[in-house]
């Protein structure tokens, strides 16, 4: 039989406990993310009240791992979101991590009640928990602290967990096919024996984990979004953003390591920004305005959107008043400027002048996709390219410095 691959092999431990952080603080509910027997891949403290109180002993952990592994099977056989009670007669809910029809593991989603729970409900709770040892008048008051949840939160609930499991799904696919990758040029590199492929491997290697650093972690901060749409009974933008969400989720995948079209970086940035569009209302408007002829040329992806996460997050969303995000794209003599300005707060002058040297300041300000952005055009068209920033009457700019040649220095 073929050996099941463990989701750690793939996804780092700081990734998946980003995962569940976010996922708590958008909807206040604590997931778990377990391996195909129902085992938590790691550890972490956003368990609380009841579950966290039976998980408190080996015995009701190793049931709590069980009841995992039950419904986890059970969501894996139907191929979508299961829902039923977990040991304790508490609603558990499980999204299958299925990758080339390979059960993985799942996500779990506990300690949740969908109507208040009655004597009986008590009783059969009590009479499950009898033999674990526990103080039953605190397991009764946690119980019934349980959070009751509406059938339309359930849905809610389940579409972001859907949500999370694309994600994961997606980075274990690249992650997979990157390893293909590497192995395939290790073989090559051992056959040639050139010094130059061993310094192009390399360079395209620090390409790829500069990529990774990008991921669209922007996922988790549209979960507050959609929880509130949803919960605003606003349905249609809701959707809206779910739909935004897949085209980005879409274009991402098998991405990694490629150079795309700026037609093809427009079109995320443009889902991005519709996102965040209703979100702002009104108080955000943008404008693509890019020369004739240069929709089909080259540039790493996920190149723009980093940019204008950064304008929207770090510029306009703190500023008052209302914001705009300008792109042009122009040629000019042996090169290609693409230009990403906003009208938000901007940067401190020191911090214009001193990069892309500024590391470790940038770093503390949460703008580190400005030098991953900058390290990646190097990485592939060579030292005279890259990033340069301007300030000017009140409007930040952020400038993308491509050869006008199609020339990939990596290849």
């Amino acid at each position: 039989m073929k050996p099941r691959p463990e989701l750690l092999h793939f996804i780092e431990n700081d990734k998946m406990m980003q995962i569940v952080e976010s996922f708590n603080k958008a909807t206040d509910i604590t997931i778990g993310i377990n391996d195909n027997l129902g085992f938590p891949i790691f550890e972490h403290d956003y368990f609380n009240g009841f579950c966290k109180y039976i998980r408190s002993t080996e015995k009701g952990l190793r049931r709590c791992i069980e009841s995992n592994a039950t419904i986890g099977f059970h969501s894996a056989n139907k191929g979508q979101i299961a829902i039923s009670p977990c040991h304790t007669g508490a609603l558990l809910m499980a999204m299958p991590i299925i990758v080339e029809d390979l059960f993985l593991g799942s996500i779990t989603c506990c300690q949740l009640h969908l109507q208040t729970p009655n004597e009986k409900a008590i009783e059969k709770m009590l009479a499950a928990t009898k033999d674990l040892g526990y103080n039953s008048e605190k397991l009764v008051k946690l119980f019934k602290d349980i959070k009751v949840i509406t059938h339309e939160k359930c849905t809610a609930v389940s579409n972001l967990i859907q949500l999370v499991v694309n994600y994961i799904t997606e980075l274990i696919y690249r992650s997979k096919k990157q390893e293909g990758h590497l192995m395939e040029k290790i073989d090559d590199i051992l056959e040639a024996k050139t010094k130059t492929e061993l310094e192009n491997s390399l360079r395209l290697a620090k390409l790829k984990n500069l990529q990774a650093q990008i991921q669209p972690h922007f996922l988790f901060n549209t979960l507050n979004t959609l929880s509130g749409l949803i919960t605003l009974k606003q349905n249609e933008k809701a959707l809206d953003v779910v739909y935004s969400i897949s085209e980005i989720m879409r274009y991402n995948l098998d991405r990694a390591g490629e150079l795309v079209t700026l037609k093809e970086e427009l079109r995320n940035v443009e889902n991005y920004l519709h996102i965040k569009k209703i979100r702002f209302g009104n108080r955000l408007d943008y404008k693509f305005n890019i020369e004739k002829g240069l929709m089909e040329i080259e540039l790493p992806y996920l190149t723009l959107q980093p940019l204008v996460e950064n304008a929207c997050n770090h510029g306009i969303e703190p500023k008052p008043g209302n914001g705009y995000i300008l792109i042009t794209g122009k040629s000019i003599e042996d090169r290609i400027e693409i230009v990403v300005e906003d009208n938000g707060l901007g940067m401190p002058e020191e911090l214009i002048e001193s990069f892309p040297e500024c590391v470790e300041e940038m770093n503390k300000r949460n703008c580190i996709g400005l030098i991953n952005v900058h390290s990646r055009l190097q990485l592939c068209f060579g030292l005279g390219f890259g990033v340069k920033l301007a300030r000017t009457r009140g409007k930040t700019q952020v400038k993308l410095i491509l050869p006008s040649k199609k020339e990939v220095f990596y290849v």
